[in-house]
């Protein structure tokens, strides 16, 4: 959920949310994605990429929310597809595990995500 999108919210009163309604029961937003990315593989200059997002060791590494994690990856640009294979110029980033999105609700928003074939 975009929260732009949402119309009208209204405050609940203290005391008024079920205990099955509370985050620690909502999976998606409970459970936190490590995200490790690299400047995209094909660039031919990878380290004006690592300067630009401050990557100094290799890789960078968000900690987010299942529920928002292929939302951030969307917004960013980055390419998800196991064998970065989508393109360098609109992908500066790559995703290292897209394995890491098995079981992301909203993985399907990832850029060239493509979960485990059956």
């Amino acid at each position: 959920m975009v929260i732009t999108s949402m119309e009208k919210p209204v405050l609940l009163e203290p005391g008024s949310v079920l205990a099955h309604e509370k985050g620690a029961h909502d999976i998606q937003w409970s459970r936190i994605v490590s995200l490790e990315m690299v400047p995209h593989p094909a660039l031919e200059r990878p380290e004006i990429v690592a300067r630009d997002f401050g990557i100094t060791s290799g890789s960078l590494i968000e900690n987010v929310p299942a529920a928002i994690a292929g939302y951030v990856l969307q917004q960013w640009s980055v390419d998800c597809s196991p064998d970065h294979s989508l393109d360098c110029k609109q992908y500066r980033l790559w995703l290292m595990d897209p394995l890491v999105l098995y079981g992301v609700t909203n993985a399907v928003l990832a850029p060239g995500y493509r979960g485990p074939q059956k």
